[in-house]
């Protein structure tokens, strides 16, 4: 797996998948549990601070506001050999194309290599302000499982129980850092 996104030897390890599958949960769990360092969110604190319903052209903006914590994250840890990401720029691609049937280029051709985590989503729907697809989850899962083997992505699938998930999770970050 030598052709991961490496940064200063550094793996990028990404939690996606659609709403309410564990991403956030798993990845705070599993940088506390390894001590790894955590690339929380972009678009939970920028829509939360919008004071207006967001748009296509924010998708962008949320697009590259994820980019720059991720880089943030990476300059700070420059010797660390990890960082997990609770999302990516794929998870704002899938939600483009679902929400508005098409994607800005530079989201959509944006070129990744990290490991994926891609989350199942057989957890209770929640509800929150900001979940929009309560009843879709599992068409979502289908696209994000069919977007990450179209770009031959790494990536494995969690479910289950969040202690199952942990595990798995953690021993297949441990094997390869």
């Amino acid at each position: 797996l030598q052709d991961m996104e490496t940064r200063n030897n550094l793996t990028k390890f990404v939690f996606t998948g659609p709403e309410c599958s564990g991403k956030t949960t798993l990845s705070s769990k599993i940088a506390k549990k390894l001590n790894i360092p955590l690339v929380k969110e972009f678009a939970r604190d920028y829509l939360t601070n919008l004071n207006r319903k967001y748009n296509y052209h924010d998708l962008f903006k949320i697009a590259k506001g994820q980019l720059k914590l991720e880089e943030e994250a990476i300059a700070q840890n420059k010797h660390e050999k990890a960082i997990i990401c609770d999302t990516d720029i794929q998870v704002i691609k899938i939600w483009s194309q679902v929400k508005y049937s098409k994607c800005d280029p530079f989201i959509m051709n944006y070129n990744t290599n990290n490991y994926y985590i891609l989350c199942y989503p057989d957890f209770k729907w929640e509800p929150d302000p900001l979940r929009e697809n309560k009843n879709n989850r599992m068409e979502l899962f289908k696209l994000y499982h069919s977007d990450l083997m179209q770009n031959n992505e790494k990536f494995i699938i969690a479910q289950g129980t969040h202690e199952n998930r942990i595990k798995l999770v953690v021993n297949q970050i441990l094997k390869i850092i």
